[in-house]
């Protein structure tokens, strides 16, 4: 029987419900994390230190966790998994309102992590599943889209009910929109083999072949020193993009006070890559992933040196909108290059293993943030944002410089494996 993603060029049901999946879980992450940081300082009442070894542990764990889901989702299916997903973000999310104090946030945050890694690998992967053959690079702009609309939504509806009741009340969102999605995923998210007779697609998760364990899997990754280098060396940009949840909401409301508009602020990225992805994606097609990425990392650096330089309003809106150049032309590379290194059969194991630069530069930025705060943003005192946001940049351009020249040197170790072939 052919593979589905041969058949007539068309994105079959299952990769349109994932994506529709991927914008709810979306909307329902941004619309608590816009303000978590303010939740977890104002009305759960955590320090600027604790605040942001919290926020550090949680981007941790929701890139880590992964790992082993990610393989999981291999073995027992993306739809239970998916169900999973949203049953525990339901409980998450509403534990986050109902239990405002300290062990109660820890709990609901680390829970938040733990649901979504349930969910962080599979979307990916069934993009990469089911995207028909040529058309990859087509299906992660679609799930990069994906997560931009939800972002918009959610940070949107955030807005919309803190201002009219308040920020705890604004997390209900998020419960709403966990719920609709595990009804969606129970009502629509069939994949080959999940109902019988379902014969709309075939081939990858119709594969019955006795599949590696996930040591043996896990093994086989980490002994591939490119894939490794290349992991760690990417870090430095997700420390970067985490600072727009970690530093910013914080920054934000001390340097302009409570009635700035964060939320809109942070719409400016969305929207920016929701308009300008396709085009952008059309200029850089050609440009190597490794160039397109470094290139996006210190684009990325020129916004957190923006947001220090400027302490302004429009300071702020300008970084975001930086920033969004930066990820349209890092990120649909990314996940492209990560893809290619993944196995058939092993796609969620590898998508989960793409999540860990995120963990280790949220963890790494969360505890530097906390500190950055304390010190040059304090409640009380002078504020010295440039000193804040200069850091960020310094750390960007030292990732994309390393990320440059590991990118020459596997280039000029391919040429030569090729010359030696010959």
């Amino acid at each position: 029987m052919s593979d589905a993603r041969d058949g007539a060029g068309r994105f079959p049901r299952v990769f349109h419900v994932a994506i529709l999946l991927e914008v709810l879980e979306r909307l329902a992450f941004y619309g608590a994390y816009v303000n978590l940081a303010v939740y977890l300082s104002d009305t759960v009442g955590l320090s600027d230190v604790e605040n942001g070894v919290l926020l550090g542990w949680f981007a941790a764990a929701r890139a880590w966790l992964p790992v082993a889901t990610g393989a999981l989702s291999d073995r027992i299916g993306f739809r239970r998994s998916l169900l999973a997903s949203f049953a525990l973000y339901i409980v998450a999310y509403g534990a986050l309102v109902a239990f405002p104090f300290r062990v109660g946030a820890w709990c609901s945050v680390l829970g938040m992590a733990f649901a979504g890694a349930f969910l962080k690998p599979v979307i990916p992967a069934a993009v990469r599943r089911y995207s028909p053959k040529g058309r990859e690079s087509l299906g992660f702009s679609a799930f990069y889209a994906s997560v931009n609309a939800g972002s918009v939504i959610g940070k949107t509806g955030a807005k919309i009910v803190r201002t009219a009741v308040s920020l705890r009340m604004s997390l209900f969102n998020s419960v709403l929109a966990s719920v609709l999605a595990l009804v969606l995923t129970a009502l629509l998210f069939f994949e080959p083999g999940d109902r019988e007779g379902d014969t709309e697609v075939a081939g990858a998760a119709g594969d019955k072949a006795e599949k590696p364990g996930f040591l043996e899997s896990l093994g086989a990754a980490a002994k591939n020193p490119r894939f490794v280098i290349f992991l760690l060396l990417v870090s430095g940009y997700y420390l970067l993009i985490e600072q727009f949840y970690q530093t910013f909401p914080v920054y934000i409301r001390r340097q302009l006070g409570e009635g700035a508009p964060r939320e809109y602020i942070t719409l400016i990225n969305p929207a920016a890559i929701a308009l300008l992805q396709i085009p952008m994606g059309w200029l850089t097609k050609r440009t190597p992933p490794i160039l397109a990425m470094t290139v996006g990392i210190l684009v990325g650096s020129a916004s957190m040196l923006l947001m220090g330089s400027l302490p302004t309003l429009a300071g702020a809106c300008g970084s975001f909108f930086v920033f969004a150049i930066a990820e349209m032309i890092y990120s649909p590379r990314y996940y492209e290059y990560v893809s290619s290194f993944a196995p058939k059969g092993r796609e969620g194991l590898y998508m989960g293993l793409a999540l860990m630069p995120f963990g280790l530069g949220g963890l790494v930025g969360g505890v530097l943030s906390g500190r950055l705060i304390a010190r040059y943003l304090p409640k009380d005192g002078v504020l010295q944002p440039l000193h804040v946001w200069g850091t960020y940049a310094a750390i960007g351009v030292v990732c994309a410089v390393c990320l440059g020249a590991f990118g020459v040197v596997t280039a000029v170790a391919s040429r030569r494996a090729s010359s030696s072939v010959r």
